[in-house]
């Protein structure tokens, strides 16, 4: 069993809406140049410059995203430890085990209108090693370089996707059976 990837770029999408012709993140990234900034320069921490670029490439900046993410992913953000230390975390959307939703059903019946909802969340937080990720590059205007940012956020993707795939796998297997 295959399963599809948590969270990957649609570079389709992006040239086929593209106001440039050339890719409709790169519009966004130009519009949003601020967010590189430390300070009045622009960033040259290769993870803040990811991590910029990642909250830019989702709604509700860009909507649709230039990252698509699987259903069950509530949320994923690039952070920073206490440390220092880079993390993605990601919240997955699980079934809640069955003693728990039988138990809630029966408290609810009757509930006209406004029932509760129930989510079960799984969170994970996965090390970014930063070595991996590129050097930012810039225009003479301070725009991040699309194909530079695309690429950290393909690094990142691949990370996300690598490190949960196995779990994904087995909440679909356990969500079907």
């Amino acid at each position: 069993m295959r399963s599809t990837p948590l969270i990957q770029p649609d570079d389709h999408y992006d040239r086929a809406h593209a106001s440039d012709s050339e890719s409709r993140f790169g519009a966004y990234l130009r519009r949003n140049t601020a967010a590189f900034l430390d300070g009045d320069e622009p960033t040259a921490d290769p993870v803040e410059f990811a991590a910029s670029a990642w909250r830019i490439a989702q709604p509700p900046v860009m909507t649709p995203g230039y990252l698509v993410a699987h259903d069950q992913v509530l949320d994923a953000e690039v952070l920073r430890e206490d440390d220092g230390t880079a993390v993605i975390r990601v919240d997955l959307t699980t079934e809640l085990p069955s003693e728990i939703a039988r138990d809630l059903r029966s408290r609810w019946v009757g509930w006209i209108r406004g029932r509760p909802h129930a989510t079960n969340v799984l969170r994970f937080d996965i090390p970014v090693l930063t070595d991996r990720l590129p050097a930012p590059v810039y225009s003479v205007r301070a725009v991040p370089d699309t194909e530079t940012v695309k690429e950290a956020l393909g690094q990142l993707c691949g990370l996300v996707n690598s490190a949960l795939a196995d779990v994904l796998i087995d909440l679909e297997r356990t969500e079907v059976a």
